[in-house]
């Protein structure tokens, strides 16, 4: 390639030194990669190159490539939103707590990498006798959550990837509640989660051994009653009714849709049904029919056989008295 002929491997390593540490094989081994490409992309690989480094370079496009996320953008958003509340809970636990008495002292201490008026505001917001009372009241909520999990900075949604990693299909909601509510040893947080786990494993025994007649989702609204508007229990943070099972519209379209194909396989069963029975009562006529016939023939064939006995006894009675004629003939004789 013209590009490469212009320069030699020196001046290459020479312009990778600039940007970072290399060896000269992995220039060369660079090189011969990009004897594959166009001109025109060694070009633009060279300008690249001298804006970045190429361990740089490798990176982003690793980044790039990794969070290609189509059709869970609103699942990243969320974990977004969660490492964001995460972050701003250690700045206030870190910066803020110990000068709460005195938020201009708060202010004249600004964390690391942290701009001017964003810490300004937050510290502000903290400060607010509003907020304050919010954060109170929430605080108060959460603490009725006798419901404890042990994931600790893993969500819901990675336990239940890990499951999948080693058995090859994802845990069902009552195995997703187990794995994120039962610490190594087999034992939950705390008491009033051990006893949701041991009323889980109590009604399914009993669904098992055919007892009981109930879905997973049943045994939660069982457990721990109806669910909360726009929340599903045993899933973690973060997934609604609408994401697990769909809208109330597509959920009725889904059930009359399949209330359509049942009725359609009853009418079909229906008429398979019709169609034997059909067949059955053609088949029972042609036996009956079959064994009428063989019973008149049987009639007939023993009048005939009747009529053959009689005439059969006719000619022995004949003989009989033939013979004693004859007997009766011959005896004249003998005595003389």
């Amino acid at each position: 390639m013209e590009l490469l002929q212009e320069k030699s491997q020196q001046e290459v390593l020479e312009t990778m030194e600039l940007l970072q540490e290399k060896s000269q094989l992995e220039v060369l081994e660079t090189m011969e990669l990009w004897q594959e490409k166009s001109q025109l992309e060694v070009l633009e690989i060279m300008e690249l190159l001298q804006e970045k480094s190429l361990e740089q370079v490798k990176v982003e496009a690793h980044e790039l490539e990794r969070f290609i996320v189509e059709g869970q953008e609103t699942l990243v958003w969320k974990q977004m939103n969660r490492s964001y509340k995460n972050y701003r809970s250690s700045l206030k636990k870190k910066w803020f707590k110990p000068y709460e008495e005195d938020p201009e002292e708060a202010l004249e201490i600004l964390p690391p990498n942290m701009a001017d008026d964003d810490w300004n505001y937050i510290v502000n917001l903290w400060s607010n006798k509003d907020w304050k009372t919010m954060c109170d009241k929430n605080k108060y909520s959460r603490s009725k959550n006798f419901i404890i999990h042990i994931t600790g900075s893993k969500s819901f949604q990675q336990r239940s990837e890990e499951k999948r990693e080693k058995t090859g299909e994802d845990p069902s909601r009552l195995q997703l509640f187990e794995i994120t509510h039962t610490r190594s040893n087999g034992q939950a947080a705390n008491e009033t989660t051990q006893e949701a786990l041991m009323k889980f494993k109590r009604l399914t025994t009993e669904v098992a051994e055919g007892s009981l007649q109930m879905s997973g989702d049943e045994m939660f609204v069982e457990v721990f009653g109806p669910e909360h508007h726009g929340r599903v229990r045993g899933y973690g943070d973060g997934i609604s009714p609408t994401e697990l099972w769909g809208s109330s519209s597509s959920t009725i379209r889904d059930l009359q849709m399949q209330l359509k194909e049942s009725e359609e396989r009853r009418k079909e069963n229906d008429a398979n049904l019709l169609r034997q029975l059909k067949e059955s009562e053609e088949r029972s006529k042609e036996n009956d029919a079959n064994l009428l016939r063989k019973l008149k023939e049987s009639k007939e064939h023993r009048k005939e056989s009747d009529a053959n006995v009689q005439l059969l006894k006719e000619q022995v009675n004949w003989v009989e008295s033939l013979l004693a004629q004859v007997l009766k003939n011959i005896a004249p004789f003998e005595l003389a």
